[in-house]
């Protein structure tokens, strides 16, 4: 085989370093079927993503491995994200993870489940690694990630209640 076509396997210098975990939750008045069925469609992203435009599922698998194209404009940037479905419990869980990601760790895990009260408690939680450089600032990027967080579970209530 020509040199040309001989791929060296690429490492990350994130891939031994330490996993952080960030989340946030909150109760929603309505059933757990109602919060999945608004966060679980990608078509249903632009309402819970303010610069999100356009949101589908790529054809031909639903659930695991399923991958979910988004398009968004930042800055008056338009970006095209991938996510692909790595893990799911319908209705109950999903991982995912963002094609492309630089940090071979990157991981959302989004969790639903009934309260005693009547309620569903919707929860996000981001899964990440720093770079050797940026470990002094792990507690700008838990404060970071989890203001997202919280943001996106707190529109997700403002939509259903």
């Amino acid at each position: 085989m020509s040199p040309w076509f001989k791929k060296t396997p690429a490492t990350s210098p994130l891939a031994e370093a330490p996993v952080y975990h960030v989340s946030a939750s909150t109760s929603i008045k309505a059933s757990p079927q109602m919060v999945w069925d608004l966060i679980k469609p990608a078509e249903k992203a632009p309402l819970l993503s303010p610069e999100t435009v356009c949101g589908f599922r790529a054809p031909d698998v639903e659930g695991l491995g399923e991958i979910q194209v988004f398009i968004s404009v930042v800055a008056g940037v338009e970006h095209v994200t991938a996510v692909e479905v790595m893990e799911e419990i319908p209705g109950e869980m999903a991982i995912t993870r963002t094609i492309g990601d630089e940090d071979p760790a990157a991981r959302m895990r989004f969790t639903m489940h009934s309260a005693d009260d009547g309620t569903s408690v919707l929860e996000i939680g981001k899964y990440f690694t720093l770079p050797p450089d940026e470990s002094e600032n792990l507690a700008k990027y838990e404060r970071n990630y989890g203001l997202l967080s919280q943001q996106y579970v707190d529109r997700v209530k403002t939509l259903l209640e």
